[in-house]
């Protein structure tokens, strides 16, 4: 009948609704079956978020990895640190008025066979402690451009300290036991000038004191000498001197071609460093330290 047709129609289109309902189920599933799949394939590979250099690389193709295990280091040449140690006193001239560590400029310096290798930076902060059977201080400075540095470097570094006012530099020499340093007085006699010991930089020291300023001081200290002594100064006349470090030399034939094949033999140094020492060598005239530092390295 009619109404047993009805009935029938009605039950085939709610059986196609289930049927429609079913299949977008289905497909929701797919979906995110394959979005479960796309993020699986994705972390098969990794990506470093910066540019780097792979170091430490533990993987080989076809082992299986774990969660958390480290594969690699990343190595960033614009992100290099240098870690040095300082003594306690060294380190108590780096703090500021409240206490904290400055950021100082340091220079660091890599010899790399007779090319030094220099980055410039700053100190970025110290350690928590001196390290067990350890003194001093352990401190860490971000150098900004490194060429040629590598992790593991052994390096030099300079520190430029805050300035020192109103003291005085005079070779270690002229100061004695008691504080004192000898000044050139009236009529060429000597008198003590007692002065505070600042600070011992090399073979020299920082002093201050009162009168001390302006006065022609004795540098070559002997027990002869003392307060009341009339002397006959022997004043340095600052005449300027070529430094040792200006100095050129005109090399033969053979010691240039033995300092030039050493350059180029090397493999410690930077391409670019090698460019400019071959340049220097190839000169008519080539500067005596460069010759000196690159024949030690030799041996020669």
């Amino acid at each position: 009948s009619a109404r047993q047709a009805l009935l029938a129609s009605r039950l085939a289109l709610a059986n196609a609704e289930a049927r429609v309902d079913q299949a977008a189920t289905n497909l929701a599933r797919a979906r995110i079956a394959e979005e479960e799949a796309q993020r699986d394939l994705a972390e098969t590979t990794l990506r470093a978020p910066f540019g780097a250099t792979l170091s430490e690389v533990t993987l080989v193709e076809g082992r299986l990895v774990s969660a958390n295990e480290k594969l690699a280091m990343l190595v960033d040449p614009d992100a290099l640190e240098v870690s040095f140690r300082i003594s306690t006193a060294q380190y108590a001239r780096l703090l500021d008025a409240d206490g904290q560590l400055i950021r100082a400029p340091v220079r660091a310096v890599l010899d790399a066979d007779g090319a030094d290798l220099v980055a410039q930076g700053q100190i970025s902060r110290d350690s928590a402690g001196p390290g067990e059977g350890q003194s001093g201080r352990v401190l860490f400075a971000r150098l900004d451009k490194a060429p040629g540095f590598k992790p593991g470097d052994f390096v030099s570094v300079e520190v430029e300290e805050p300035p020192v006012a109103e003291v005085a530099l005079l070779p270690a020499s002229a100061l004695d036991s008691a504080g004192t340093v000898l000044a050139l007085g009236p009529d060429n006699r000597l008198e003590a000038i007692a002065v505070t010991l600042v600070r011992r930089q090399g073979n020299d020291v920082l002093l201050r004191g009162e009168g001390l300023a302006g006065r022609d001081i004795v540098v070559g200290r002997t027990p002869l000498l003392g307060p009341g002594i009339r002397v006959r100064p022997l004043q340095d006349t600052g005449a300027a001197t070529p430094a040792a470090e200006d100095e050129m030399l005109v090399l033969s034939s053979e010691r240039r071609a033995r300092l030039v094949a050493f350059v180029e033999a090397s493999t410690r140094m930077p391409e670019e460093v090698k460019a400019q020492l071959l340049s220097q060598l190839t000169g008519d005239k080539v500067p005596a330290v460069l010759v000196a530092r690159i024949e030690s390295r030799m041996g020669g």
